[in-house]
């Protein structure tokens, strides 16, 4: 999509693209919060150590200052990092590791907005986009186990004794399958 060189609405602002903006009603914003909130919920795993489930609080409270307070007069939700920190009374640091947090659950898209200035690329500001909670990825099978943790699986993930294969050599793969691995990965 072009985007619309028109001239920003203050000064040093980044004009935004169409696909850039995107319309959030207060049912959508309490929607993907509930959902946030739920998933949070759910991956919490009491007496793991940690202080939270995937997420974490820092990330709800980030979200919810982006659903509430990111929108600028263009449409888009692109404020700066440290307008997120201020509004949400977290450090500058917390917000980029919640952002992440946020960015690989699924939940929102971050699309780096820059400029070309002296003949190279510089980032001025990203742009977030929203997903709707049905096109979140799925929670990690690990939960909110620590990496001390991953090497035993819960009780409830292990199998009723399912050996997988025997021996040091996998079991064969069909042709017909084999053929169809190659083509997909170029081989």
């Amino acid at each position: 999509m072009p985007i619309h060189h028109r001239r920003p609405a203050r000064a040093g602002c980044q004009p935004v693209a169409a696909w850039q903006r995107q319309r959030l009603g207060h049912a959508d914003r309490l929607r993907i919060m509930e959902a946030a909130r739920r998933r949070e919920r759910e991956t919490y795993r009491r007496g793991s150590g940690r202080h939270g489930g995937e997420l974490r609080e820092t990330a709800l409270r980030v979200l919810w200052t982006l659903l509430y307070r990111g929108l600028g007069r263009a449409g888009a939700c692109d404020p700066a990092l440290q307008q997120i920190a201020n509004a949400a009374h977290l450090a500058r640091s917390t917000v980029q590791e919640a952002v992440t947090r946020l960015e690989e659950a699924g939940i929102l898209l971050r699309i780096p907005r820059g400029t070309v200035a002296g003949g190279r690329w510089v980032q001025v500001t990203n742009a977030y986009l929203f997903r709707a909670p049905g096109e979140w990825n799925r929670p990690s099978d690990t939960g909110s186990r620590s990496a001390s943790d991953s090497y035993e699986k819960p009780e409830e993930e292990q199998g009723e004794g399912r050996v997988l294969w025997q021996g040091c050599e996998p079991p064969p793969i069909e042709p017909t399958r084999l053929e169809e691995m190659r083509a997909r990965w170029g081989l």
